[in-house]
């Protein structure tokens, strides 16, 4: 434990497997503040209001919702048959028996042989969020919204409300919006930047609301373990600690130089992140996507050739429908296998450009099909 950095990392040494694994980036731009994003050479802040909204249990809890036999048991989502997959969400009665996210399905089986295990419809939770945002945009307009991942949002309220007081009035109302639209509960955080607003989301979970101001910071934030920090997983937390880093007062106080020396510049960013100086704001992006993509993984491996056709032409379908609903036209397909011993094949079709007709929005559905086509011919 002698040498810090690089103890905590599996090296992958047999055979083959420098052909399967990638190199995946520690912290992704979009899941954790870069450190422009907090400004550092601001000097006159302007304080701000930020909700930050979580869903409870999403997908578990819109099974529920949906079925009532489910209600009161334990249900996680992400695997049907046999052991495989991993637990995608579970409900807060799994929770009771120490079910997490991310376990895998054999030992979530283990932990509470009674779980209830539900396969992902992700196309009925991502029309739930869109009408959900529908709501959001009877509060603020869409620049002041960040839907940060599926079941979660950031709102910036400065212009809308005067005090904290009147934030929290907003959050509860915003609370009672979602539950009258869709009949699902959420938990709500307010704060005067993203990140503690994010961790004062989970002071009363499961359906609560919570609020953490400037002059609440050492009462409330810095007494947390440091890995309730944004972006602190096991390993880094593991780091931490062999440097006496506990809690978030802790790091708060950490020396800058080491924090650097030991994590690069996403030291700096820890640090201002368990100080509050997280000066992030909304972020909304401003250009059309270059590519949508969508993949499923199968319980069990298919050979059949009217299975893959099967397989290829709901994904296919799946695709189209965000094409349609965001009025994007595809010049190319590009299409990815994936087979049991994890090793890949890929290949790309280049779509034929047309003239434009009447019926635009059924452009990209014309063109899919026509790639689509192209890959049955292909694998025939």
């Amino acid at each position: 434990m002698d040498r810090i950095s690089s103890s905590f990392f599996i090296p992958r040494n047999e055979q083959g497997y420098e052909s399967i694994y990638k190199r995946i980036r520690l912290m992704p731009l979009y899941s954790f503040p870069h450190y422009k994003e907090l400004k550092p050479h601001l000097k006159n802040l302007v304080p701000k209001v930020f909700l930050h909204i979580d869903f409870d249990a999403f997908y578990a809890q819109v099974e529920q919702r949906d079925n009532p036999n489910l209600r009161g048991k334990p249900v996680s989502v992400g695997s049907t048959t046999g052991n495989k997959g991993i637990v995608m969400t579970a409900s807060y009665e799994a929770r009771v028996f120490g079910i997490e996210t991310g376990m895998s399905q054999w030992e979530a089986k283990q932990i509470c042989p009674q779980l209830i295990s539900l396969p992902c419809y992700g196309p009925k939770y991502e029309v739930i969020m869109i009408n959900l945002m529908k709501g959001l945009r009877e509060f603020v307009p869409d620049e002041f919204i960040e839907q940060y991942s599926v079941d979660e949002y950031f709102l910036d309220i400065t212009y809308f409300v005067r005090n904290f007081k009147q934030a929290e009035e907003l959050g509860y109302k915003v609370k009672e919006r979602i539950f009258d639209m869709e009949n699902l509960t959420c938990s709500v955080g307010v704060s005067y930047n993203k990140s503690y607003a994010k961790m004062a989301t989970k002071f009363m979970k499961p359906n609560g609301l919570s609020v953490v101001t400037p002059e609440e910071r050492e009462s409330k934030i810095y007494p947390l373990p440091v890995k309730k920090i944004w972006g602190v997983g096991t390993r880094i937390n593991r780091r931490m600690s062999i440097m006496n880093i506990f809690t978030i007062g802790d790091l708060a106080n950490a020396s800058e130089h080491i924090l650097k020396k030991e994590f690069g510049i996403n030291g700096l960013v820890f640090r201002k992140l368990a100080r509050g100086e997280d000066t992030s704001g909304i972020f909304n992006r401003v250009v059309h996507e270059k590519s949508l993509n969508h993949g499923h993984t199968l319980t069990n491996t298919i050979y059949e050739l009217s299975e893959v056709k099967n397989e290829i032409r709901k994904i296919a379908e799946y695709l189209c429908r965000k094409l349609r609903d965001k009025k994007l036209v595809a010049g190319y397909l590009y299409f990815v296998l994936r087979y049991d011993n994890l090793r890949y094949a890929s290949g790309d079709i280049h779509l034929a450009i047309i003239q434009m007709t009447t019926e635009f929005f059924m452009k990209p559905l014309w063109m899919s099909l026509r790639a689509f086509h192209s890959l049955m011919n292909t694998l025939e």
